[in-house]
């Protein structure tokens, strides 16, 4: 996991993820629609979202096998939760063939990340986190998820 401001400048990361950075960087989201965009075929997929802040208590933590996950906030304040991968885990729901994600039980000590516009974090495989908490009250964000293939991380 990794978590930084757009604005900032970075440690050195592999070349898919500066793409990606870049790409968020350079790109007005104003002009994009919600929705699936690709940024490189089904290897780097640009996902706009509007979605509503739920409580912290609610929801349960997720993680993917196949992308690594970087969520970047456009709009609002999101709590994301994070807790190292964790592959013992008994799966609730299990999509990973199909859509590539599973759902968790919610895991003691989480660690919360609050984001603030401009801020990213970035999720490997395997790692969990509960995206799309409420710091305080509910309320509308706007963010984009980019995911990349972890393959890109040792050909791009």
């Amino acid at each position: 996991m990794y978590l930084s401001h757009i604005q900032h400048s970075q440690p050195p990361l592999p070349a898919a993820i500066e793409a990606a950075l870049q790409y968020l960087r350079e790109t007005d989201f104003s002009a994009l629609a919600p929705g699936r965009h690709s940024i490189r075929g089904d290897q780097m997929i640009a996902i706009v979202q509007t979605p509503q802040t739920q409580p912290w208590e609610t929801g349960m933590p997720e993680f993917h096998q196949r992308y690594i996950d970087i969520q970047y906030l456009l709009e609002g304040e999101e709590v994301i939760g994070y807790h190292i991968a964790q592959p013992d885990l008994a799966l609730v729901t299990d999509q990973l063939l199909e859509r590539d994600i599973a759902f968790v039980h919610p895991v003691a000590m989480e660690s919360k990340l609050i984001l603030s516009p401009g801020m990213f974090a970035i999720f490997y495989p395997g790692e969990l986190h509960k995206p799309c908490r409420s710091l305080t009250a509910s309320q509308q964000i706007k963010k984009i998820v980019i995911k990349i293939d972890h393959t890109l991380l040792a050909n791009f």
